[in-house]
């Protein structure tokens, strides 16, 4: 079992308001010890054959001894109409004999009895148990038993230590309705390692502190800060096994803390039960608590250790702040009417103003209401606020509970008031105007949108009755809406805020839109409660809005993909036309012997020889030899086409010669798109070439 967990029971030690009122009803049925038989014969082992819950008893007793804190542990009695046994030092609670039955009615009677007598400010219900009431019938004589409702004015915490799902479906239907909230303040647990650790969480959320827990080895030890505002620093610490005793040793400022209890969870002397002969012979598990006063006005530095020799040991921390909670809201307030809730934490009596703390340590402030939990905001100050607006009228005269929590990593404090919710408030919307014309106007290319304003400040108490607008009737190419004007709240006086009285109605036609002339449209102001749903008033909205036009609605487009395409034809322009291979080169001479003395001329360096816009690369060669860059005075043109062919465009009476027989032959007009035969002699007039 963690010391952690023992650790919880520290949380007994009161809030700085005062001390804390706790009764613990303690289970002692001889289903926890007793190894018992069935019907059958077959054995039954016992739930707690550890004894954990008189250990986690034994802590929390221990924890409160010599505060402001108050214990008192009832067990069962011997039969239904018994009165249950009490104990309130570590020797009765040792000595409490396990009973022959399991009785509810009378321990819950007087634990409800000694919580409504009792004059600390809280107060704590603590249940633990293993088993299915006897003397009970139906579930709900628990929480009237005990006086549990929405106004008691304590906390509830009940843990379950079941053998079996099946006993323990049966014995959940009695313990939920003990648990003021089942979702935090019902625990179950399958083992008696764990009672400790379920002490320890719900204690840390019901008595306004969070533990830190760990372990110890022999020789090691643990440092921990502790900040401003703590008032008392609580150490709960036990073997992590069964042993011989240890002793553990807490530093602070002031030097040596002395342990305030310790003792193990054995049986008193000579006691023994036939079916368990080993329940009370050791060895026992051992526990050892502190507590201890800090400065709240300065930090300060505590040191928690273990002697070499010892066993291990568990702990647990326990930082109790000098803070305490705080809510202030009207006793009666109506349904549907706005209520302010004002919270804060106390510190020495006064409002307690820290950003640094409220920023650290995952610091939260909600209230929870009508069971939801609403975020409180820091108005500054201090000053934690929500606004609330009941949504039913409290139940058959009873109040309804408000509660506000402040947490952060080591503490968790509370506050509770009840507000008494009475009827439904006089209603009635009376908007200006009546109804809208938003006017007529010719759609655009984008969303075009008009809006008016509507004025409820001439309604009854919708300053103070929360409304929704809502648009009605469908709009093909447009949108109706309706949104509160900011800044139009009502001033409720005293600082507060109402509800808003001026609401924003607009239509938005959406781009390149059709004729728009919708009848029946409007927007419907109605109470958010379904009580006031008769109230509700349409006013009617008036709008026409012309087409767009096509060519309007469309030229940036047209306009876009024009330059798209005239881009494209620039590029073209330049990328598409053909180059001569950059290897070709001609030789050109006015004899066929002359080509063997003439130089070779690139192609691409010849006038024109490169490609232009939308202009094929060529070579334009004139009469008398000479390369020119205009075709028309040329007598020979030869064009780049794709992929380094090339096609002449102009060649009258070009002939070449024929390697075979020597003879010149007219090169056909079909054969003029092939373009030169590399190495052949040609002859344009009196010019002879030959291209490579």
């Amino acid at each position: 079992m963690t010391l952690a967990q023992l650790v919880l029971p520290l949380l007994l030690s009161g809030a700085a308001g005062g001390g804390h009122e706790i009764v613990l009803i303690l289970d002692n049925s001889c289903s926890m010890g007793v190894e018992s038989r069935d019907d059958q014969g077959r054995r039954i082992p016992p739930n707690d054959p550890e004894r954990a819950a008189v250990l986690g008893t034994l802590v929390v007793e221990g924890l409160a001894r010599g505060s402001a804190d108050r214990v008192d542990v009832l067990a069962f009695g011997d039969g239904k109409d018994a009165p249950p046994r009490p104990a309130r030092s570590a020797d009765d609670i040792r000595a409490l004999p396990y009973s022959s039955g399991t009785y509810f009615r009378r321990p819950l009677e007087e634990a409800g009895n000694r919580l409504r007598g009792s004059a600390l400010q809280k107060r704590l219900f603590l249940f633990f148990t293993d088993g299915i009431p006897e003397d009970l019938r139906d579930p709900s004589e628990g929480p009237r038993s005990l006086g549990l409702s929405e106004s008691a004015e304590f906390e509830t915490l009940v843990i379950g230590l079941f053998g079996s799902d099946e006993v323990r479906q049966t014995g959940e239907q009695f313990l939920r309705p003990l648990a003021r909230d089942p979702q935090k303040d019902l625990i179950f647990v399958e083992t008696p390692r764990e009672v400790i650790g379920a002490f320890t969480r719900g204690y840390a959320h019901v008595l306004g502190s969070r533990p830190e827990t760990g372990s110890l080895s022999p020789g090691q030890s643990k440092t921990f800060e502790v900040g401003k505002y703590v008032v008392e620093v609580l150490v709960a610490t036990a073997s992590a096994s069964p042993g011989p005793a240890y002793t553990a040793k807490l530093e602070g400022p002031g030097g040596d803390v002395p342990a305030q209890a310790s003792g193990d969870n054995g049986c008193p002397p000579g006691v023994r039960y036939a079916g368990a002969p080993k329940l009370c012979q050791p060895p026992h598990r051992h526990y050892q608590v502190f507590r201890a006063p800090n400065s709240p006005d300065q930090r300060s530095t505590w040191t928690l250790s273990l002697p070499k020799g010892s066993g291990a040991i568990d702990y647990g921390l326990i930082l109790r702040y000098d803070l305490e909670a705080s809510l202030a809201v009207p006793t009666t307030a109506r349904v549907g009417e706005t209520v302010k809730l004002d919270a804060r934490l106390l510190f020495r009596g006064k409002t307690f103003d820290d950003e640094t703390f409220f920023q650290a340590d995952g610091f939260t402030a909600v209230a929870t209401i009508e069971g939801k939990e609403v975020p409180l905001r820091h108005e500054g100050g201090g000053r934690f606020v929500a606004d609330w607006t009941p949504s039913e009228p409290s139940q058959e005269g009873a109040s309804t509970p408000v509660r506000v929590t402040f947490r952060n990593a080591w503490m968790e404090q509370s506050a509770r008031r009840a507000v008494q919710v009475e009827g439904f408030l006089d209603f009635a919307l009376v908007p200006n105007p009546a109804s809208l014309d938003l006017g007529t106007w010719r759609g655009e290319r984008n969303e075009t949108r008009r809006c008016s304003v509507v004025d409820l400040s001439r309604s009854t108490n919708a300053d103070r009755i929360p409304i929704q607008c809502t648009a009605q009737g469908a709009v093909e190419g447009g949108v109706l809406s309706c949104a509160p004007v900011a800044g139009s709240e009502a001033d409720l006086g005293g600082g507060r805020k109402g509800q808003p009285l001026k609401y924003e109605v607009c239509f938005a036609a959406e781009s390149c839109c059709g004729d728009i002339a919708p009848s029946g449209i409007g927007v419907l102001f109605a109470a958010s409660h379904p009580h006031y749903a008769a109230a509700a008033v349409t006013v009617p909205t008036l709008v026409r809005v012309s087409e767009t036009g096509w060519l309007r609605c469309w030229w940036p487009w047209l306009a876009l993909a024009g330059g798209m395409i005239g881009f494209g034809w620039i590029v073209a322009g330049f990328v598409r036309p053909h180059d001569f291979d950059p290897a070709a080169s001609v030789y050109v001479a006015g004899s066929e012997m002359g080509l063997k003395r003439a130089s070779a001329l690139t192609l691409r360096e010849t006038p024109g020889g490169t490609r232009g816009f939308y202009r094929n690369a060529r070579m334009c060669l004139n009469a008398g030899g000479d390369f020119v860059r205009a075709p028309r005075a040329a007598v020979l043109v030869l064009e780049a086409g794709p992929g380094g062919s090339t096609r002449f465009a102009t060649a009258p009476g070009l002939e070449r010669k024929v390697q075979r027989t020597g003879k010149w032959e007219p090169v056909p007009a079909e054969e003029l798109v092939l373009g030169y035969t590399p190495n052949v002699v040609y002859r344009v007039g009196s010019l002879y070439l030959k291209w490579s």
